[in-house]
């Protein structure tokens, strides 16, 4: 079991960013808190918790009394599995020694950094407030505070990328203490500031560029946006979603998954999910009725097709791959003609994409 804790403050709100997010909300900060305690009890799980994600908005806005009231109720509600990853997402700009210090001692034990790029022409464009000096004062607070297992995020496919540069940008990336990286491909959504200023995405996207550059630096992906080093650690959280196991999600827009086993032990018992497998549910994303009402729940009911379609679309795109026991007759001739032209391999009686970048194409062929 793995459960997020969305953390919606943000200081201020990125160009592309689409995520539930909240600025200038300081004075909700300890009402927000006292809901996600109530939200956390009312979620609490028998099966131990093999990893904790705190996402955002910006968790690190947040100071240190904030999460020893949240600590308090995950130990009081849960029990963590000894070698349980526990992520806290931090903007660069906002890092400081004793914050990470602080997190350490509650059981943070990984953080994802939202570098998102080193060039300030770049960084503007994203309307990111830091810039490459906060970038390395980060990672130095945080090795100096005891946090080894580090990860960053980069953008790219923006209109200031081109090979030359990308290649730059990941040689500054590979020059820091990380293990891990995730990078994303810029997607400019209907609700964001970068789509009302009538920008476009990318025409000629670089991945391949991307994915070279990584490999010749000893980073490999083992899903489409996710890089490992040789000595690094996978990101349990993110496996975990693609192996489409049960989640918990706490807090104002977070989402939950949780199948018909899981459902006979927690505090949604009583729904009746019928020729159902599992169920969705999705806090509201309004902080203030979030404050109000922290249990409520949005269901969306799953079948046995919508969870054959997630496997295939989260497994190809993913080291995790798909059983070849989802696919129908049809799908097994498409399977044979994908395997023939060489987008996939079969290995024990799963199909694996030997591009994951071809993961949602491959999908519906096989869908």
């Amino acid at each position: 079991m793995t459960l997020y804790i969305h953390i919606p403050f943000c200081s201020s709100r990125c160009g592309y960013c689409t995520f539930n997010s909240f600025t200038n909300s300081e004075e909700l900060y300890d009402d927000y808190i006292n809901a996600l305690i109530l939200d956390i009890s009312n979620n609490s799980c028998k099966e131990p918790l093999n990893s904790i994600f705190f996402g955002g908005g910006t968790p690190n806005i947040l100071g240190i009394k904030f999460y020893e009231k949240i600590f308090s109720a995950i130990w009081k509600n849960f029990t963590l599995n000894h070698n349980c990853e526990i992520t806290a997402e931090a903007n660069p700009n906002l890092i400081t020694q004793q914050w990470c210090k602080q997190m350490l001692d509650l059981g943070i034990n990984r953080l994802s950094l939202g570098v998102q790029s080193f060039f300030i022409d770049k960084l503007s464009y994203l309307e990111r407030e830091h810039g490459k000096k906060d970038i390395y004062y980060a990672l130095e607070c945080v090795q100096k505070a005891g946090i080894s297992n580090i990860s960053i995020d980069l953008i790219y496919d923006t209109p200031f990328d081109n090979p030359k540069r990308l290649k730059e940008e990941i040689t500054l990336a590979m020059q820091l203490p990380i293990t891990h990286l995730s990078a994303y491909s810029l997607s400019i959504e209907d609700d964001s500031r970068l789509k009302n200023r009538g920008e476009k995405e990318s025409q000629t996207p670089q991945h391949k560029i991307l994915v070279e550059t990584l490999n010749n630096f000893g980073f490999y992906p083992y899903e489409v946006s996710n890089f490992v080093s040789k000595n690094g650690k996978k990101c349990k959280h993110n496996l975990a979603y693609w192996q489409g196991m049960d989640y918990i999600g706490c807090g104002a827009g977070a989402v939950g998954k949780l199948s018909k086993k899981t459902l006979r032990e927690s505090n949604y018992q009583d729904i009746n999910l019928n020729h159902m497998l599992a169920i969705r549910l999705q806090a509201t994303k309004n902080l203030k009725d979030y404050i109000a009402h922290p249990n409520k729940r949005s269901i969306e009911y799953l079948n046995a097709q919508d969870i054959q379609l997630e496997s295939l679309f989260l497994g190809l795109r993913s080291e995790v791959g798909v059983d070849i026991s989802l696919l129908d007759s049809k799908a097994l001739k498409n399977l044979e003609m994908l395997k023939s032209h060489n987008f996939v391999e079969i290995r024990n009686n799963k199909i694996y994409a030997l591009d994951y970048f071809l993961g949602d194409e491959l999908a519906l062929r096989l869908s």
